[in-house]
C-alpha cells in the first residue's frame, strides 16, 4: 500500500464481513460520539471515477453533487475504505470527512455506516448510484441508490450524522415546508 492518506482508530481493525468480504470491526468496546476514522485523498470529479483502476472504482466517497474523495494513484485499498453499508449503522458522518460512533460499538461488532448518509445523485454525470444490499437485518431496504436520502425516515434518523453536503440539503428542504 502506498501513503497513508486516511486516519482509522486503534479500535477499529480489517475482519471478514459476513456482509462483504472484508470490513472495519470494533477491536474493542467504543463510545456513542468517538471518533472512528477521518477520511483523506483527492479530491475529484465524479467521473474521474471511469479512470481510476476497475478494482479502485468502488472506494472514492461522494463529499458533493460533483465531487468524490479518493486516490487516484493507489492499487490497493486503504483499511478506511473498507466500510460496508448497512440499513442499521452504528457510525454516521460529522462534516464531511470524519465518523463518528452513532451508538456504543461492542467489541467484534463490525462498524458501518448507511451509504445514504453520503450518497446523492450527481450533477453533470451519467454516473448513476445504485448497489444491492447485503446487510440482511430486519429493515434492510434491499436496493440502496442515490434517492435514499431523500427518505423522511432516514432523515429523521439520521439528523445530524448526513455528510455536510446533504444535511445542508435537507436543512434547505425543511425550511422549505411550511
Amino acid at each position: 500500500m502506498g501513503l497513508r492518506r486516511s486516519w482509522l482508530s486503534h479500535k477499529v481493525a480489517v475482519g471478514r464481513s459476513r456482509i462483504h468480504g472484508k470490513g472495519l470491526f470494533a477491536s474493542e468496546p467504543v463510545a456513542i460520539g468517538e471518533r472512528i476514522a477521518v477520511l483523506g485523498g483527492d479530491i475529484m470529479l465524479i467521473e474521474e471515477i471511469e479512470r481510476l483502476p476497475r478494482r479502485m472504482q468502488h472506494y472514492p466517497m461522494q463529499i458533493e453533487e460533483r465531487f468524490v474523495l479518493g486516490d487516484r494513484t493507489a492499487t490497493e485499498p486503504e483499511d478506511t475504505d473498507l466500510f460496508n453499508h448497512s440499513c442499521e449503522p452504528n457510525i454516521g458522518f460529522r462534516g464531511q470527512i470524519f465518523l463518528v460512533a452513532l451508538t456504543e460499538i461492542n467489541k467484534g461488532e463490525e462498524v458501518t455506516f448507511d451509504y445514504a448518509m453520503v450518497v446523492s445523485e450527481s450533477i453533470d454525470s451519467d454516473i448513476k448510484f445504485e448497489m444491492e444490499c447485503r446487510c440482511r437485518f430486519p429493515g434492510c431496504r434491499n436496493t440502496i441508490t442515490e434517492d435514499d436520502w431523500k427518505l423522511p425516515e432516514l432523515q429523521r434518523r439520521y439528523d445530524g450524522y448526513f455528510s455536510q453536503y446533504l444535511q445542508e440539503r435537507i436543512d434547505t428542504l425543511r425550511k422549505r415546508k411550511p
